[in-house]
């Protein structure tokens, strides 16, 4: 559970060897929700120096 909470789903699937809709229900049962993650970067403004 604790890889679910540090891996986006794809590479979580890919390192246990399971399906992509397993690494999902896991990563939402661990509170990894990466596309939350993916959402908060894009409204993130960056600021050129």
């Amino acid at each position: 559970m604790e890889l679910a909470t540090e891996l986006p789903a794809a590479a979580l699937a890919r390192t246990l060897g399971i399906d992509i809709t397993v690494a999902v229900k896991l990563q939402r049962a661990a509170a990894g929700d990466w596309a939350a993650y993916a959402a908060e970067v894009s409204r993130r403004t960056t600021t050129k120096k």
